[in-house]
């Protein structure tokens, strides 16, 4: 039987893409493209290639061959997939915090469609210059530019990232509704086999994650994230199971399942690192802020090391200067970061937050009272829930900062009410504090009623940091509750048997030995029982382990 041909080769690279077979793709493009001229198919084989490169998470030689394929395809006069390709090569350099390449590469797509009727090539650069807008209003333009042609050429794939790309845009712009609807048709459109492209499927996939996780609308963002994490591992999409991972993170996070969301995060940085490291700035941020709100100030320190100027990072930056009592620098990333935020509601929010928080550690009430105002403005404008919640509890902290406390009463209720309702316990109990302290001076029972339930939500996530306030809030209030630790009721048999070695002193690395587990599990366990304990670190779940008896129980 004789060697394939040209064509057989490039048909059986194709159904390889199709079925998920990175390695039989690679191996069928490499071969179509050794054995093919300069020309058409060539590029054909070259861009088949860099497909199943890139999902096999050998993104640098993906980017390679694209590059040398987008060349084949100008001179074989298919200008249109010349367009596509060097679309997705400049979106790879966006990602990777190549600004400069990304912009050179969409100027280049431009060009080789310049003076061609409208094509799918047109639309995709629509694509990539929503993607690369620096304000939402150009966004939104481009993306519905993108569905137009989408549209009109029939091109599925376009259509549907460009709806998802849209419906994304509406909701950083406050359009909730508008925004959700169109998500949704941009997932009942993948579901139904409209994209032939897995690429394209999973990057319609985040953007509708994304988007849903910004507005808070959590179950929405949790039912499409388990979609999109099966996507990925059934697909063996490497870069994208590392987004994914990290948004799933965030989810649970604010859910308050922090144990789970460590091991999130820790995926989706092992995958970071063997495929795409320049991705990891979000992965990192978010286990620094984990790691803040744990009292694990040191540890949060040296994650963002070195990452002070990743746009990605500045919240977490923010975060961790008001936890050590350097509110000024905080103000000073906040303020830098809301100047580049522009017209996207859901971005400004994030950071007006903790910017009221950092005013109020100053002194500041007059800042702290325009940062609760833009809150205010933007979750009136933009009917989202979860912007009302934090601008209801933000408007409660400037009244009791001023000194005030029966006008906080409302709006601390209402944040309450609200954050239970989006089941987000943390922040939660930052509004039963608030709810405490406005009510304490009237109906000291109440409060003290408030402030332990904050307490105990705290104790249960391992809010270190928040259970300090809120001990300190019962003891203005005449109540001595007890210490920093949680029962240890919730250990598995496992973590309590490493907490029984972490009391003998064992490493990680000890630990893993003692137990026959792997050192990467032993630090799971670890991170898990200092968070169930609400424990600083492994000397004080040492500690507790030795003065509850925990220490030598087993033998």
């Amino acid at each position: 039987m004789g060697r394939p041909g040209l064509a057989e080769l490039l048909d059986d690279g194709r159904r390889a893409l199709e079925r998920a077979d990175w390695e039989s793709a690679r191996s069928a493009f490499a071969a179509a493209s050794d054995s093919a001229d300069g020309g058409e198919h060539g590029a054909e084989a070259g861009d088949g290639l860099a497909q199943a490169l890139w999902f096999q998470g050998s993104v640098v030689e993906a980017i390679a061959v694209r590059e040398h394929t987008f060349d084949r395809y100008v001179r074989a006069g298919r200008c249109d997939d010349a367009a596509r390709v060097a679309v997705w090569v400049a979106h790879q350099h966006a990602l990777g915090g190549r600004a400069s390449a990304a912009r050179g590469w969409l100027a280049r797509a431009e060009r080789a469609l310049a003076g061609l009727p409208t094509c799918a090539g047109h639309g995709w650069v629509a694509v990539e210059r929503a993607r690369q807008a620096t304000r939402v209003e150009e966004q939104l333009s481009q993306a519905a530019r993108a569905v137009e042609v989408g549209r009109a050429v029939g091109s599925g794939d376009l259509e549907v990232l460009a709806v998802s790309l849209l419906g994304r845009a509406e909701v950083r712009a406050g359009h909730r509704d508008a925004g959700l609807r169109l998500l949704e048709e941009a997932m009942a459109a993948a579901t139904a086999g409209r994209v032939r492209s897995v690429h394209t499927l999973g990057e319609a996939y985040c953007n509708l994650v994304l988007a849903c996780s910004g507005a808070g609308e959590w179950e929405r963002a949790t039912e499409w994230c388990e979609l999109v994490e099966g996507f990925a591992e059934a697909h063996r999409v490497a870069p994208l199971f590392g987004a994914c991972r990290t948004v799933h993170a965030d989810l649970l996070i604010v859910n308050g399942r922090w144990a789970e969301a460590e091991d999130a995060l820790r995926d989706a940085l092992a995958t970071h690192s063997r495929h795409i490291p320049e991705l990891s700035a979000p992965t990192v941020a978010s286990l620094a802020e984990l790691r803040v709100q744990q009292g694990r100030l040191s540890e949060a320190e040296e994650l963002l090391a070195g990452r002070e100027e990743h746009p990605a990072a500045l919240r977490a930056l923010a975060l961790l200067r008001i936890a050590a009592g350097r509110p000024h620098q905080a103000v000073t990333l906040l303020e830098r970061g809301l100047g580049s935020t522009g017209d996207d509601i859901v971005a400004a929010t994030r950071l007006l937050a903790p910017l009221v928080d950092a005013h109020l550690a100053l002194g500041d009430l007059a800042g702290a009272r325009s940062a609760a105002a833009g809150l205010t403005r933007r979750a009136e404008e933009s009917g989202i829930r979860l912007l009302a919640a934090r601008a209801d509890l933000a408007a409660a902290q400037v009244v009791l900062g001023a000194g005030g406390a029966a006008e906080a009463v409302e709006p601390a209720r209402r944040a309450l009410a609200a954050f239970r309702g989006l089941l987000m316990p943390l922040d939660a109990g930052m509004s039963r504090l608030a709810l405490a302290r406005a009510v304490a001076g009237t109906d000291p029972d109440s409060a003290r009623e408030e402030a332990r339930a904050a307490l105990g939500a705290f104790r249960r996530l391992g809010a270190v940091r928040a259970a300090d306030t809120a001990t300190g809030l019962l003891r203005q209030l005449g109540e001595a509750p007890g210490g920093r630790a949680r029962a240890a009721g919730s250990l598995t048999a496992r973590e309590q048997e490493v907490l029984e070695l972490i009391a003998e002193g064992m490493s990680n690395a000890g630990i893993a030995h003692a137990l026959v587990i792997s050192e990467r599990t032993a630090g799971h366990h670890v991170s898990h029982i200092l968070a169930k304990l609400g424990a600083r670190n492994r000397a004080e779940a040492a500690a507790y382990a030795v003065r509850t008896g925990s220490r030598g129980r087993a033998s």
